[in-house]
């Protein structure tokens, strides 16, 4: 029995590292101006040489922390899976320096990344941890909250993963995918008139998915043998 999940790949993830803007790089007079610049270059090796040296340096430094954090989700994204445990730490330490900073969407996309990673070493609850936080962060994201529907729907917790996959179509009704795997649990349980109905409007999202239309007709044959 499927179930529908997006990925966020390596492009995905440097775009949204960029979008969140470097400082001018100036004259370059010290490791912060030498750290930023190697980073938009994309030389992230020594990005963290400079930006570590600036931590060393000073501990309470929120620029520093954030440029860390930034670099070594760059060495991460370039195959470095250990990387991501390191740039959460420097990030998170970066939120605490400054708390109303603008890193929860970041943040939340981090802890996304290293559910998925878990979920590829078949960790189904150190990736549930990593998508409670990644929800901590941006409670607005769908996409923490269909996967997380998604594990407990594949461990046997239909209640939780139902509370969760309805979260999800609140957050955006208009999700083909939060409808689809909500539209499993009701068929699953043998709702078979709601099933029908949230394959009904997943449709309406994704006219073209097979799989949608299989399902979609096997609620149609079910109701239609049940009115007999």
């Amino acid at each position: 029995m499927g179930m529908s999940k997006g990925r966020m790949n390596k492009s995905q993830l440097i775009f949204i590292i960029s979008a969140l803007g470097f400082l001018s790089a100036g004259c370059l007079n010290g490791n912060l101006d030498k750290g930023d610049m190697c980073l938009r270059l994309g030389d992230y090796p020594m990005a963290i040489a400079f930006y570590s040296d600036e931590v060393k340096r000073c501990p309470d430094s929120y620029r520093a922390r954030l440029g860390l954090g930034k670099s070594l989700l760059q060495k991460s994204c370039d195959g470095d899976s250990s990387a991501w445990k390191d740039a959460l730490v420097q990030l998170e330490a970066a939120r605490t320096l400054s708390p109303g900073s603008d890193l929860a969407g970041l943040l939340g996309e981090v802890y996304l990344q290293r559910a998925h990673l878990s979920l590829a070493a078949r960790d189904s609850l150190g990736a549930l941890s990593a998508l409670s936080r990644a929800i901590e962060c941006n409670n607005r994201a769908l996409e923490p909250v269909n996967l997380a529907g998604i594990i407990y729907f594949r461990m046997g917790d239909v209640d939780k993963s139902e509370m969760l996959f309805k979260k999800a179509v609140g957050l955006d009704s208009t999700s083909a995918s939060a409808r689809f795997n909500l539209g499993m649990v009701y068929w699953q349980t043998g709702r078979y008139k709601d099933a029908h109905g949230q394959w009904l409007a997943a449709l309406a999202a994704s006219p073209g998915d097979r799989d949608m239309l299989y399902w979609f007709a096997l609620a149609e044959k079910k109701l239609r043998e049940t009115a007999q």
